[in-house]
């Protein structure tokens, strides 16, 4: 989820999407493509006080070039070994 696009997020919100989310066993992904390093350096996550599981970021580690991260707590993280697969080709 976005933490905040054109609106703030209400005072408690972004808690309570994490307790829900936890509770369903969820993990709470937060998609700071606009927000990361422009609402504090450490993203919305560092302005807020609320740590997602995951956080993406993009083109604002880059200076609008390309990039993207996919970042989160090491047991998440480690989970991405079962789905991706880095290689390089042989020929």
């Amino acid at each position: 989820m976005e933490p905040h696009a054109f609106d703030l997020p209400a005072p408690g919100y972004l808690e309570g999407v994490r307790e829900i989310c936890h509770q369903n066993d969820a993990l709470l992904v937060f998609d700071e493509i606009v927000t990361g390093f422009r609402t504090a350096q450490g993203g919305a996550q560092e302005y807020y006080g609320v740590m997602p599981d995951v956080s993406c970021f993009g083109k604002a580690m880059a200076n609008g070039f390309p990039i993207s991260a996919v970042v989160g707590k090491g047991d998440v993280m480690r989970l991405f070994e079962q789905v991706f697969f880095l290689g390089h080709l042989r020929r």
